[in-house]
């Protein structure tokens, strides 16, 4: 199954294998975005989201590109892009979702330890959704650094 790390540099794997990054200036972003958005979504907002300065049909054409940069970096695996006519999606895992859910389970000390570095660390300083996400994700770390027992 594929693995992506958002906290800290992005990275993805294949088992033991790290992928090297998709070979277009927006795939790392299209793979960040994916890996932290679980399920299927338009491709025309998702289009507009990651390249806000084109037209649409540009955007989606620079989407089409981007995709294909993907599924060319994850390899022969089928299946891990999810590439309808009108959705695109991603399965894998992520240390974002065992985060969350070790800090669901009460285990904060686990979730904080998951922490390598800030949300996409090594992504768009530039890119709103980037910036949004890392503030969202800071707040969840501080809050949970704050249930922490006061060291002796």
């Amino acid at each position: 199954m594929l693995e992506v790390r958002l906290l800290g540099a992005l990275e993805a794997r294949a088992g033991e294998v790290v992928l090297p990054p998709p070979a277009h200036p927006q795939g790392p972003a299209l793979l960040a975005w994916l890996a932290l958005h679980p399920g299927e979504h338009e491709r025309g907002p998702l289009a507009a989201l990651l390249w806000p300065g084109l037209p649409p049909a540009n955007a989606r054409t620079a989407l089409r590109s981007a995709t294909w940069a993907l599924r060319r970096m994850l390899g022969p695996e089928q299946g891990l892009v999810l590439n309808g006519r009108y959705s695109i999606g991603l399965r894998c895992s992520t240390d974002v979702q065992e985060f969350e859910r070790h800090a669901a389970a009460g285990d904060v000390a686990a979730a904080l330890e998951l922490c390598r570095g800030e949300l996409l660390a090594d992504l768009g300083h530039d890119l709103g959704w980037v910036l949004a996400a890392r503030a969202d994700h800071a707040e969840r770390v501080q809050a949970l650094r704050a249930q922490m027992p006061a060291e002796r």
